[in-house]
């Protein structure tokens, strides 16, 4: 999924969202800020760490067919678990994160030629939205509904038009040769082949995001056979989180094809 494995971790800075979604899944916040406070070697893999859960409710009194309930949701439901999750998320108010464009990507775009774009993960649709208003012919994607449904709608209102499908990236046909920027804003790269894959020559990847989703320069490795432009790895106030962490970021470009 999308499912933010990598962003999640960073939601264990984050507390504050409480608006319901589907009733039967309010839990689910919980268990995952639970589950990514875990120690590294204590966090996979999901069999272990459910059961691991189930231990925890039962020291805790929790009554047997709730934890039977619980369980059974995260074994055979968690792609809407994942989905409910990051509505309320991208939907409460006031919003509890960065809602202007990401900065990185605004200074990389400074003078390149406008094209096609693609927001991976684009959640609420605070960079597809700043895209469409540089004169990008954008797309975005997510698999939170209500979040792209709120990004159409202030696109809407602001006169702008953008593309948006409701949709997991493993199940995305990002194509062959379709974009000239493809943006993974703290969205982590698990499609980065077929992303690689998916850019026009001369096509750019912009990405920012959390260094702990990489082993040392791993994201480096991560785009192989892209020309990188610039990379940044350095503790500076996080774009989508606003906190001070380490954070990668990347701008690096498909070369052109041979004459």
């Amino acid at each position: 999924m999308r499912l933010r494995i990598g962003i999640a971790l960073v939601l264990v800075l984050f507390t504050g969202w409480s608006s319901a979604q589907i009733a039967e899944f309010d839990f689910y916040p919980h268990f995952r800020r639970w589950w990514f406070a875990l120690p590294p070697d204590q966090n996979r893999p999901l069999e272990a760490v459910v059961e691991r859960y189930q231990q925890k409710l039962t020291a805790e009194g929790v009554d047997a067919s709730e934890i039977t309930r619980r369980v059974t949701l995260i074994r055979t439901r968690r792609p809407e678990l994942e989905t409910d999750f990051w509505n309320r998320f991208f939907t409460v108010d006031p919003p509890a994160f960065n809602t202007a464009p990401n900065a990185f990507l605004v200074s990389v775009l400074a003078g390149r030629p406008r094209g096609r774009a693609l927001d991976v993960g684009m959640g609420e649709g605070r960079n597809t939205i700043y895209l469409a208003q540089q004169g990008w012919d954008v797309t975005g994607f997510d698999p939170a509904d209500k979040a792209v449904a709120l990004a159409a709608k202030r696109a809407q209102a602001l006169g702008l038009k953008i593309h948006t499908q409701v949709v997991l990236d493993r199940n995305f046909d990002f194509g062959h040769a379709q974009w000239d920027l493809i943006l993974l804003s703290w969205m982590p790269p698990n499609e980065s082949a077929r992303i690689v894959e998916a850019l026009r020559p001369r096509g750019i990847v912009v990405f920012e995001g959390p260094e702990f989703w990489f082993p040392r320069n791993g994201l480096l490795k991560t785009f192989e056979g892209l020309r990188v432009l610039r990379y940044e790895d350095e503790v500076r106030r996080g774009d989508y989180f606003q906190k001070d962490m380490a954070v990668v970021r990347l701008l690096a470009e498909r070369p052109a094809e041979n004459p």
